[in-house]
């Protein structure tokens, strides 16, 4: 009796686990971990530029060697801030700013002065000007 009951448990618990692998498909979701590095899967997850500009941001932090500066981001849609990719309490202010989702046409509404570095989709790298 306690041995049919043991294989019944084992049976219920194998078709569970293999209910909950297919359904959070974990086979492909190791497959994804294995295949692509971290940047790969930052960049799928949080865009190039759109919707957080994940991309944009190390592509100028490590283009411009801002590396040691905290670099503030503006994103025109309603999302979490992006400055989490690379804020640390150890970096410096920077001057520069990142302005994702703006048109070229947005960066009129900036009341300060300052001077666009690079531009790339709806992404822009831009410095303040200091007067």
């Amino acid at each position: 009796m306690k041995l049919k009951k043991f294989k019944v448990n084992v049976f219920f618990f194998v078709i569970l686990f293999l209910i909950f692998t297919i359904k959070f498909d974990f086979f492909l979701n190791i497959y994804i971990i294995l295949k692509n590095n971290n940047d790969a899967r930052m960049i799928s997850n949080y865009g190039y530029c759109y919707p957080k500009g994940y991309g944009f941001i190390q592509e100028m932090s490590s283009k411009y060697n801002l590396k040691d500066y905290n670099i503030n981001t503006n994103n025109k849609m309603n999302l979490p801030t992006s400055n989490i990719f690379n804020f640390s309490f150890k970096k410096k202010k920077s001057l520069y700013e990142i302005l994702i989702n703006f048109k070229s046409e947005d960066l009129n509404i900036i009341k300060k002065k300052f001077k666009v570095i690079e531009s790339q989709q709806k992404c822009h790298l831009i410095k303040y000007i200091n007067d």
